[in-house]
Formats: structure tokens, C-alpha cells, sequence
């Protein structure tokens, strides 16, 4: 652990450099290609890294309500938790970016047996089990020791009944080599007898024809493999770093991608399409209000406006979206969405589709970076950098009640409160009020929730009998500018019983 703190630092304190340099006005060349500072796409950067053991609680989101638990497993390793899940005959999986793969057993991890994958200096960056090959598919980088040359490979290790897990051997259907140049990504989905991939490109390379943009160059591309075959066709180019990548079964192919400040997208592939890194962009550059890469980008793309294919959405500002799911047998409500994990807002978000258009986006917040997700039958289970496994199921008990008011005695009395508060986790998504659960005995003003007054910030204590009831009787007298506003005039006797229940709300 010592380690990660110390790399953790590094990474905040060079960040932290660039951002000092720039306000200082420092020119930066327009011909000259920097490494954007990345932080918090890593699970090396250290944002929010808190433990969190064995927590359960309720969430709603619009449709559904939820219950979380999170059980936290950091003191397994000495530096990242493994953040790539899938499973293998219903047993759930998980492996690190080093490619070492353990079983989950309740609570405890259990080794695989499965052979390593034999290449050096090996960056693990997606794996999936497909059932319908008996495989396991990993997307990977790695570097050559003869030519210190840099890789991105996809391997397969094909399970046979027949064969010892010891006999078990990868074997490789793609490689691209890269020379110098360092790749930075890879995800990858198979669909019927296809794989489709994308290599991300977060380096830029020469100003005059970008990585992302040279067609002699694998970086910043998307792919498709046949597998009967082994040949692979070039999809797309002008990406700059998916962390997720579906293939739906009605054929569509979504993917998710990383901006620079803003810009985070969602979209799908179409054979053919440039999508614009780093020459057009739907955020702005780091310390930057530009959206391109340079004021005079390579001139016949530039002067094609059409040239560059926009994403279906774009997220302002950033949120560093993750992996991408297609719900299936899940709920009713929620069968046939997407779901997609985020660092930075850790939150998941439903999606919504109407064929090739976003219909609606939801928001859920979790409360830590979301890395892997995974259903598995009723259950999605979600990784995240933080090294905890979050299990989300419906709340089958209070769906059935159809009610969103707390299960207590008395509880309707709180209708009153429902169109601005929750009654279950704190949820920083919401611009209206605070979560209710857990508000007695809690700081004034001291949750997560971004929208408190002034008055408010400025008060002291606790929220208890007393302040509660003074606040509930008459908010404005109490922080006066608030924005609390009940709407109608209550009567002591139904404070003391709101006040009661608020108690119960732990």
C-alpha cells in the first residue's frame, strides 16, 4: 500500500504542477504534443479511496427501488483491486490489470488454476467470458522484450471438458504493433461470430496528422474480427479512450469514451466514421477553451465540416464514463436499457434507447468510482476503484407495497416531504433536498448535498428534537433565505410525529 500512496501522490503532485504552470501563464507551443493530465481516468489516481465494509441500504431510483451493499476487500491487496469482472458457468470472476484472475467464493477470493497469459510486461484492460464459445476473451497490452517494441493484443483461452485446467493455453487472433508509442486502452464485445474493439489513444502524436487520425496507425481505432476467419476490419477512427464497449442484441454496437474537460460520450459504431480525436471534440482542452487540437487542424478534414461523426450524446462537464451493459431479465421496467458505470460522478446511469436515439438518462448515485459491471441473473454487481464489490437487486418488498414512503408506523405523514427529499441513501444527484435517512443526530448543513443555504451553511449543531422542530414550524424564521419551503403550515402535533419519524430513518 505504501507504494500506491507514494505513486498516488506522484500523480496528484504532477498534476498539480501542470495546473500552477498554466495559471502562470505559461505558453504552450501549438505544435507541441503534452500529455493531458489524466488523474482521475486511473484507479491509480487515489480520488475517494475509503473503506467501506459491509454496508447495506436502500436506494430509489424513478422506476425501482434498490437495495446496495458493499463489501469492501482492499486488505486482499497490496495495490489495485481488481477492477475487470465477468463470470465463467456462473461462478463470478475477477482479475487486475496484471492478469491475475481469482474466483469469487462468498466472501473469500479462490485462485483459478488458469495459465498466465504468457507475454511480458502484461497491462490487462478488458476480459469477458463468452458462453457461447466456452472462452475467455482478453483484450491486453504488452511489451516486446526483443525489440522493447509496445503491443495490443486480443488472446483467447478456449475451454474443453476434456482438457486439464494445466493444458489450458492462449492462443493470439490479434496483434497490433505500436513501435515507440505506448497504447493506453482497450475494450472489446463479441457479438455471434464477430469481436468488436477499440484501441484508445489518449497521446495525441504529431500535430500534422494525429494518431487517432493516421489510418497506418492502430491507435485511436475501433475494429471488427471475425473469428471463423480470423481477419480484421478497420470500423472507425478518431477515438481517444473507451472503457466500455456493447454489442447489443438487436446488432448495434455502443460504446462509451473519455473527454478532456467535458466532452464524455456515448455512441455507436458506424463503418466508416471518424469521430473527431483529437482535431474536433465535444468538451475543451485541459486549461483550455479550444475544442481542437491545434488552431490550423489537417486541412481536408478541416475543411469538411461533415468529416467528423458527433456522438449520440455528450456529457458537460465531465463525468469519465465506464463500463456498458444491456440489461436483460432483470426487471421489466429496466430490460432492454443500458447501464453504464462512471469514475468521476460515481454514479451508474440507466439509459434508455429508442432505437439509435437517447429517450432518457438516469442517474444513480452509488458513491465510488464504478470500474467493471456485471449482471448476473437478478443481481448487478459492480467493481470499483475503491476495491469494494456493490451488489444492486430490486427491493421486491416495497416494490410490491408500491410505495416510496419509509415502511414505518405512521409513515404517510412524510408524503409531505417526498417531492424534494428521499427517504433512503443521501443522493448528491438531486437539485432540491437533501436525503432524510440518517438526518437526525447529523451535522446542519454537513451531508453531501451541493445546494444548502447560506443561512443554513452558516448554522451550528446538530439536527435534533429541538432543531428540527423549530426548523419544520417555521423554516424561514429559523435560517432566514432558506430554501426549505413546506408549502402549507404544520401544526405542532405533526411535527413531534414527523420529528418521531425522522428518528426511525437511520
Amino acid at each position: 500500500m505504501k507504494q500506491f500512496h507514494s505513486y498516488a501522490i506522484t500523480r496528484w503532485f504532477f498534476c498539480l504542477t501542470l495546473l500552477i504552470s498554466a495559471m502562470a501563464g505559461a505558453q504552450v507551443s501549438e505544435n507541441t504534443q503534452t500529455q493531458a493530465p489524466v488523474c482521475w481516468e486511473s484507479a491509480d489516481c487515489g480520488l475517494n479511496h475509503q473503506p467501506v465494509q459491509n454496508a447495506s441500504y436502500k436506494i430509489d431510483s424513478t422506476l425501482l427501488p434498490l437495495n446496495l451493499s458493499k463489501n469492501t476487500y482492499s486488505g486482499y491487496y497490496t495495490g489495485n483491486f481488481s477492477g475487470l469482472i465477468t463470470a465463467i458457468h456462473n461462478r463470478l470472476m475477477l482479475s487486475d490489470t496484471s492478469g491475475h484472475m481469482i474466483f469469487m467464493n462468498g466472501d473469500t477470493f479462490v485462485e483459478t488454476g488458469f495459465p498466465p497469459i504468457p507475454k511480458t510486461n502484461v497491462t490487462l484492460r478488458d476480459i469477458k467470458y463468452i458462453e457461447k464459445f466456452d472462452s475467455l476473451f482478453a483484450c491486453f497490452h504488452y511489451q516486446d522484450n526483443t525489440d522493447s517494441t509496445h503491443h495490443t493484443s486480443l488472446g483467447r483461452l478456449q475451454f474443453n471438458k476434456n482438457t486439464p485446467v494445466d493444458n489450458l493455453k492462449w492462443s493470439f487472433i490479434y496483434d497490433a504493433n505500436h513501435k515507440e508509442v505506448q497504447p493506453d486502452n482497450c475494450v472489446f464485445d463479441v457479438s455471434d461470430t464477430k469481436i468488436y474493439f477499440i484501441i484508445g489513444s489518449l497521446r495525441e502524436g504529431p500535430a500534422e496528422l494525429p494518431y487517432a487520425q493516421d489510418k497506418g496507425s492502430s491507435l485511436g481505432k475501433s475494429y471488427v474480427l471475425d473469428l471463423p476467419t480470423g481477419k480484421t476490419k478497420l470500423l472507425s477512427t478518431g477515438h481517444r479512450m473507451s472503457l466500455g464497449i456493447l454489442a447489443r442484441k438487436n446488432g448495434q454496437v455502443w460504446f462509451t469514451e473519455n473527454g478532456e474537460r467535458g466532452g464524455d460520450k456515448l455512441s455507436f459504431l458506424q463503418s466508416g466514421q471518424n469521430y473527431g480525436w483529437p482535431l474536433k471534440i465535444s468538451g475543451t482542452r485541459y486549461f483550455r477553451f479550444s475544442k481542437s487540437a491545434t488552431k490550423d487542424p489537417v486541412k481536408d478534414l478541416r475543411a469538411d465540416s461533415t468529416a467528423f461523426t458527433e456522438a449520440v450524446y455528450s456529457w458537460l462537464p465531465s463525468i469519465a464514463p465506464s463500463a456498458l451493459i444491456e440489461l436483460t431479465d432483470f426487471h421489466p421496467d429496466w430490460d432492454g436499457d443500458l447501464l453504464m458505470g462512471s469514475l468521476k460522478a460515481q454514479s451508474l446511469y440507466r439509459i434508455h434507447l429508442a432505437d439509435k436515439h437517447i429517450h432518457s438518462i438516469e442517474q444513480i448515485y452509488i458513491g465510488q468510482r464504478i470500474r467493471g459491471i456485471h449482471q448476473t441473473g437478478k443481481e448487478i454487481v459492480l467493481t470499483t476503484d475503491e476495491g469494494t464489490l456493490v451488489s444492486v437487486s430490486v427491493d421486491t418488498q416495497r416494490l410490491d407495497l408500491n410505495t416510496a414512503l419509509p415502511l414505518i408506523p405512521g409513515g404517510s405523514l412524510l408524503s409531505l416531504c417526498v417531492n424534494c427529499h428521499s427517504f433512503t441513501q443521501p443522493d448528491v444527484t438531486s437539485a432540491f433536498g437533501p436525503a432524510l435517512s440518517g438526518v437526525y443526530g447529523r451535522n446542519i448543513a454537513m451531508h453531501n448535498f451541493a445546494h444548502f443555504s447560506d443561512s443554513l451553511k452558516k448554522k451550528s449543531g446538530i439536527w435534533d428534537e429541538a432543531t428540527l422542530t423549530s426548523f419544520l414550524l417555521d423554516p424561514q424564521s429559523f435560517a432566514p433565505g432558506t430554501t426549505m419551503k413546506i408549502g402549507v403550515k404544520l401544526k405542532p402535533d405533526e411535527v413531534r410525529k414527523i420529528v418521531d419519524f425522522l428518528k426511525m430513518l437511520k
